[in-house]
């Protein structure tokens, strides 16, 4: 779910590695200065460009172009996770996530994939740059700390393997919390015809709290727009979305045109949030994925990493995480 943000602490305790902040200048290959002015959006949000980078092996940093296969693949999984930054050790729970993810959900060696973060923080974005299985099969927008809105962010992972475009940045300008979404174009391509398409994947984290019932449908409404923009043949928005409220705020997705890709909605087995540990509020579906278009397919997500926990016990996030597979017909 997430809080208003808060001042934080800019980098990690003293013996980690240098905080994320501290790397935007060491490890960019071209600076701010070269990219696409920002923009304003007809619903008055700004839209921003982000750089996308992947870990170079033979100059020992993150740069822009990094070496990419260009494997189109067939289907995506996606994954969507909200990694709690309020906890304390973030390093380690994030650390456990990947764990998991490698071990449980994808392999050491992840098919064609993108993996949505939210609510990642200076230290959980440390871990993010230093791993080396994200260093080894995965691109990374935004790469530094300095996009965010709050001491905390989106973060989306992609198969570097893909050749992924036009990642940007939304912000949401009725937001009290810093929230945004992030954008990645990824082309698909049919299997039987060979036939290449545009899916446009949002990582997202709507206002938290009663108190952001108001805005969430039309930070939702922005994000559909942009999922319906010209040249984009489907979409998808994964994240937390947070609708706590009444049946309005249940259907906020119907409002802004998109459908809901869990096919058992009311199902208990299908909350990701309200159990790790119980709160104030009852347990939720708060994480989905919703998507848009006339050929898109995008399977009933699957609720991961219940009950997980670090080796010292703490829950890894308040969230469970949600996994998925899209695609496109003929």
């Amino acid at each position: 779910m997430g809080a208003a943000p808060k001042s934080g602490p800019s980098s990690p305790v003293s013996d980690a590695p240098p905080s994320p902040s501290a790397l935007s200048s060491t490890s960019s290959s071209s600076s701010t200065s070269d990219m696409p002015p920002s923009v304003t959006t007809p619903s008055g949000d700004l839209l921003h460009p982000l750089k996308a980078k992947g870990w170079s092996f033979t100059k020992s940093k993150w740069i822009s172009r990094y070496r990419c296969d260009k494997e189109i693949p067939t289907e995506l999984r996606l994954l969507t996770w909200n990694v709690d930054f309020m906890e304390a050790d973030s390093n380690s729970r994030i650390l456990r996530i990947l764990h998991y993810l490698q071990k449980t959900v994808l392999s050491k060696t992840p098919p064609p994939s993108c993996i949505l973060l939210q609510e990642v923080d200076t230290w959980s974005l440390n871990a993010l740059i230093f791993h080396p299985w994200v260093r080894k099969y995965y691109a990374m927008t935004p790469p530094t700390t300095e996009p965010w809105k709050a001491h905390y962010g989106n973060v989306t992972l992609v198969s570097r393997s893909i050749p992924f475009e036009n990642p940007q940045m939304l912000v949401f300008r009725n937001s009290t919390m810093g929230r945004t979404a992030i954008f990645v174009d990824i082309p698909i391509r049919s299997p039987t015809t060979g036939k290449i398409r545009t899916m446009r994947i949002a990582n997202t984290h709507l206002e938290s709290l009663p108190s952001g019932t108001k805005m969430r449908p039309t930070q939702l409404a922005a994000i559909a727009a942009m999922l319906r923009a010209d040249g984009i043949d489907g979409g998808v928005v994964g994240g937390d979305m947070n609708m706590i409220g009444d049946t309005a705020d249940q259907n906020i997705h119907i409002a802004a045109g998109l459908d809901d890709a869990c096919l058992f909605p009311h199902d208990p087995a299908n909350h990701t949030w309200g159990y790790q540990p119980p709160t104030r509020f009852p347990p939720r579906r708060l994480d989905r994925v919703f998507f848009t278009g006339e050929k898109i397919v995008v399977d009933s997500p699957e609720v991961i990493g219940k009950g997980l926990r670090t080796t010292q016990g703490l829950w890894v996030s308040d969230h469970c995480g949600l996994s998925t597979t899209v695609s496109f017909t003929d």
